[in-house]
């Protein structure tokens, strides 16, 4: 019964090796197409880097990938739920490459509800796509090929047809793995010419692999080794030197099959130089495999018990389940040759353990099933949207002309409706716009009468007084001839100093209403004279700020700033018995903005809203005849704050 059992294993053997790299190629493949595609994710800039790092090492150390995968899930915040998903799927990804299966599918089954609840259409995708290639792995291919099909609808879905290449090969794999060779390179070879795999080199040249795979199960060699040639032209062209790698253990797959073992021995010892030199450390086991089967085909048994058991070491330090697998099957066959039949026996034992753990017993011809009930589903659709349109033509010409007509009449009433509203707002707009000029004109021409009296005053009270001293003393001179030359003297020195006085007094009123300094040094110099003239009488301190005011403004604003900035410092000076005063003017490109701040008594807003305040009616007329705004912040025994703010336009 045992050397039946045995007489079996090694007729198979060879055929296995053919399924184990295919399913090999598989995992490989889609977590590095659908974890490496950093510009299709969404991704927070605060990982983005860390992910990075992460898909790198997914290849390199799973466990330190999971590692760092779990810290930064710690730290993700509840609202960063598309980083949660991607560290979960890495998660996952780090376990199915150490081929633990059971814990992968769980984290990227919650990595996928997740990515449900928000519509995440592309890594829902990635991660249907990653779990049928699990479910292949582990013989379930009826429900591989449904997650493959949830793969290339939400790849639809996302926008996203290049992705649907990789998937597009996934399913070939599937059927490759059910032995129908011919539907397998359907879809490799609709998978190899689209658009996608002629800019994706890597990919090409893997698809290009598994055409070989089925052109040599086909016994159609020359076939396959031109196809595996053009693959390893890419894989070299571009560095790749994982798929160079692959392309050489497919290649003495075939040569060991054919049993030309000095082809496949050199074959074998390309494809390690080139996994040892990359430290590819499960890609170097497979090349192990395949030439430990090699030497002991050339009764080299211990070289191969060394290789075998270096494949074994390798399996049990990654937690690999597929490798332990070959391992277990390979020292069996090596015990045989060896005669050690007990040896033998143990061995394959433990293969049958360990494949019976790899595999869930599942139908695989079901994949039919699922796949005709797909298409059937996808022409009740098409059916179901012909006899909608069928049903939609035969009614369209009744229902367009009443609705023609009632389109008609509701546009004729809302354009009507929507006229009438125009005019009224327009007649409401133009009362509102006459209000608002003749309220300004009011302003406007009051404030000029009130200037007026105050100029009036001025020259009443000052001008008028010293000229009317100067015509006193020149009336003396003119009718009194008796003035002794010392009285004449002292008269004539007194009218002198009225006259002069009278000048000083019309240069002041002149340089308030139109000061020179304004034209010169701008209204940041007017403001230093301001300043000086006040600080020159000890009883109000006076500081100030500008920001901005390295160019002359328009006359009529830096007019109406120096205005209100005399007006301020005059109603502070007399009503606020303030002892400091501050002012600040600040320009930008948008707005002036004046602020005037004293420590003065300062006053009740609202009782002064009741009284006539000329200075302050002043100031606001000009400020909203330039459309500006101003703010008064006063209270008893707290001071005034004066803000206006000037828009320029």
């Amino acid at each position: 019964m045992n050397r039946i059992r045995t007489y079996r294993k090694q007729k198979n053997k060879r055929c296995f090796i053919f399924f184990q790299i295919i399913t090999f190629l598989l995992v490989i493949f889609v977590v590095s197409c659908h974890s490496s595609d950093k510009d299709e994710q969404d991704l927070s800039g605060l990982f983005k880097d860390q992910f990075e790092e992460i898909h790198k090492l997914v290849y390199e150390d799973p466990s330190l990938a999971r590692q760092k995968s779990n810290k930064i899930l710690q730290s993700i915040s509840l609202q960063d739920e598309k980083s949660k998903i991607i560290c979960l799927k890495y998660i996952g990804s780090s376990y199915a490459f150490e081929t633990n299966y059971s814990e992968a599918i769980k984290y990227y089954k919650q990595s996928l509800d997740l990515a449900d609840k928000i519509n995440f259409y592309y890594e829902i995708a990635n991660l249907n796509n990653n779990l049928g290639t699990i479910y292949n792995e582990l013989g379930n291919y009826r429900s591989a090929y449904i997650y493959f099909i949830k793969a290339l609808e939400n790849y639809d879905l996302a926008g996203n047809q290049q992705k649907k290449t990789g998937t597009l090969n996934n399913i070939g794999l599937t059927y490759l793995n059910l032995n129908n060779q011919e539907k397998a390179l359907g879809y490799f070879h609709k998978a190899l010419h689209s658009s996608n795999s002629n800019k994706d080199t890597i990919l090409a040249s893997t698809i290009l692999n598994n055409i070989a795979i089925c052109n040599f199960s086909k016994k159609q060699m020359k076939l396959g080794l031109e196809n595996l040639n053009r693959s390893i032209y890419l894989s070299e062209k571009t560095k790749n030197i994982y798929g160079t790698c692959v392309s050489y253990q497919i290649l003495g797959n075939m040569f060991l099959t054919e049993n030309k073992l000095d082809e496949a021995y050199e074959t074998y010892s390309k494809s390690i130089n080139i996994a040892k030199k990359a430290n590819l450390i499960h890609l170097l086991a497979v090349s192990e495999i395949g030439i430990s089967r090699v030497l002991l085909g050339q009764n080299r048994v211990e070289e191969a018990l060394r290789y075998a058991n270096d494949v074994m070491r390798v399996s049990i330090d990654k937690k690999s389940q597929s490798l332990k697998t070959d391992a277990y099957q390979l020292l069996s066959s090596i015990y045989e040759k060896k005669r050690d039949f007990q040896g033998s026996l143990k061995e394959y034992q433990n293969y049958v353990t360990a494949k019976e753990e790899l595999n869930n017993n599942t139908v695989v011809n079901q994949i039919y099933d699922v796949e005709v009930d797909y298409l059937n589903q996808l022409n009740k659709m098409q059916q179901l949207e012909l006899e909608k349109k069928e049903l939609a033509i035969s009614n369209k010409n009744i229902w367009l002309f009443f609705l023609s007509i009632m389109f008609l009449m509701i546009f004729g009433g809302l354009y009507l409706l929507y006229r009438n509203h125009q005019n009224k707002q327009e007649v409401k707009l133009q009362k509102t716009i006459i209000e608002l000029t003749k309220k300004k004109s009011n302003a406007a021409l009051e404030a000029e009468i009130q200037e007026r009296k105050r100029i009036g005053r001025e020259l009443h009270d000052s001008l008028g007084y010293l000229l009317s001293l100067a015509g006193l003393n020149a009336s003396v001179l003119q009718k009194r001839k008796d003035i002794s030359d010392e009285k004449k003297n002292e008269l004539l020195n007194s009218l002198m100093e009225s006259i002069n006085d009278a000048f000083d007094e019309v240069r002041s009123i002149s340089h308030n209403l139109a000061p020179s300094l304004l034209s010169e040094q701008g209204l940041k110099g007017a403001l230093k004279n301001i300043s000086d003239r006040v600080n020159q009488s000890n009883k109000l301190k006076m500081s100030f700020d500008t920001f901005g005011l390295n160019h002359k403004l328009d006359d009529l604003m830096e007019n109406v700033l120096y205005r209100t900035l005399q007006e301020i410092v005059n109603n502070t000076i007399k009503h606020a018995e303030a002892s400091e005063l501050f002012i600040q003017i600040a320009k930008d490109n948008n707005q002036i903005t004046l602020m005037a701040e004293d420590n003065g008594k300062g006053f009740d807003i609202e009782s002064l809203k009741d009284k006539s305040s000329f200075g302050l009616s002043h100031i606001r007329s000009w400020i909203e005849n330039l459309n500006g705004t101003i703010h008064i912040d006063s209270k008893l025994n707290r001071g005034t704050i004066i803000s206006i703010l000037i828009p320029i336009e």
